[in-house]
């Protein structure tokens, strides 16, 4: 299905930017796997409109019932990609979907004839096209809080596939996590490297997960508990095209585990769902650093520095409140509109 716009994230910014959109008139789709921290909200006292406390979950309903009712797709599936593509866009007319002002409520536009610039991929192998993406996935950056973790970042261990893949190429290297953000990446490291471990951490694989990993890798599932390396660089010289701006310093050499130490030349982390820094880094997005780091820049306009491409919520950094989440995600819809409006 192609869209005008598809909102990555069913929170408080991705569903306020929603209903904007929806009550504007263009073909808008909700994608998100979960609520994120918005779950762990026991009681919620202090936003407007509440008579009494509300978990965060009964919020996060609330919210999608109302979007439900205006007729958009809220779609439970976890967004483990997003590309770019770059059709003919002699083929697709500008849509005048924001002109059809006789139309019910329930009714949020026709499909859309703008050319697609994004595809989005689920881990249920679905795809979505949009002229324009929300990245309202809040604020996720899951690392590992063992001995050598922080010391082997940018020095063979890895946030993003796409990115540093290349590097590893028939390279021995693992990949950590237990779900199908994990597998995506996983799979596409595997057309570089068949010498691939996938270390859960001592979690069982998400339901699903197997099927869809290559026949053979090798699974271990014990906690792991160090990531161990070399004195120096030129200790580990089979690996040292892996982190070409690294030249000093000691590079990863194994991932111990509660069974053993395995070798690895490089780790892969894939830890949850793919968030809004992950996308950031597969699709080049500027990001921020140092304690704003995995932060997306975005300018007054919610836009990151890729055309087509907004950012609102916890996502953008800031005040880390729903009250800030929902004002960011009608901002960012009534910009996104301008531009499908032209």
């Amino acid at each position: 299905m192609n869209y005008d716009v598809v909102i990555v994230g069913k929170g408080p910014a991705g569903i306020s930017a929603a209903l904007y959109l929806a009550r504007a008139k263009y073909r808008t789709a909700v994608l998100g796997k979960d609520f994120g921290a918005l779950a762990k909200a026991e009681s919620i006292e202090n936003f407007y409109g509440l008579e009494k406390p509300l978990s965060g979950i009964e919020l996060a309903e609330r919210g999608i019932r109302r979007a439900e009712r205006l007729g958009i797709p809220v779609i439970t599936a976890e967004v483990v990609g997003i590309e770019q593509v770059f059709p003919d866009t002699s083929e697709h007319p500008t849509s005048n979907s924001a002109d059809s002002s006789d139309r019910p409520e329930s009714d949020t536009g026709t499909q859309s004839t703008k050319a697609p610039r994004f595809k989005l991929l689920t881990s249920d192998k679905r795809e979505f096209f949009a002229y324009t993406v929300l990245l309202a996935t809040g604020k996720q950056r899951i690392g590992l809080q063992i001995p050598g973790f922080a010391e082997y970042q940018g020095r063979g261990i890895s946030f993003c596939a796409v990115c540093d893949g290349f590097f590893y190429r028939n390279k021995k290297i693992g990949v950590v996590g237990n779900g199908f953000y994990a597998a995506a990446e996983l799979n596409h490291l595997y057309s570089l490297t068949k010498d691939i471990t996938l270390f859960t951490n001592g979690l069982e694989l998400d339901s699903g997960v197997k099927e869809v990993l290559p026949r053979g890798i090798a699974i271990v599932k014990d906690k792991i508990e160090a990531v161990e390396g070399t004195a120096s660089s030129a200790e580990n010289a089979g690996n040292a095209e892996a982190d070409g701006a690294v030249q000093t310093g000691g590079l990863i050499g194994a991932v111990k585990t509660s069974s053993g130490t395995h070798p690895v030349q490089g780790l892969f982390i894939a830890l949850g769902t793919a968030g809004a820094a992950d996308f950031a880094a597969k699709l080049g997005i500027q990001t921020g650093s140092g304690r704003d780091a995995g932060t997306l820049i975005v300018n007054e306009r919610f836009q990151t520095n890729l055309p087509g491409l907004y950012a609102a919520g916890d996502a953008t950094g800031g005040y880390l409140q729903i009250a800030k989440a929902v004002s960011d995600g009608a901002h960012a819809a009534k910009f996104i509109i301008q531009e499908l409006r032209g």
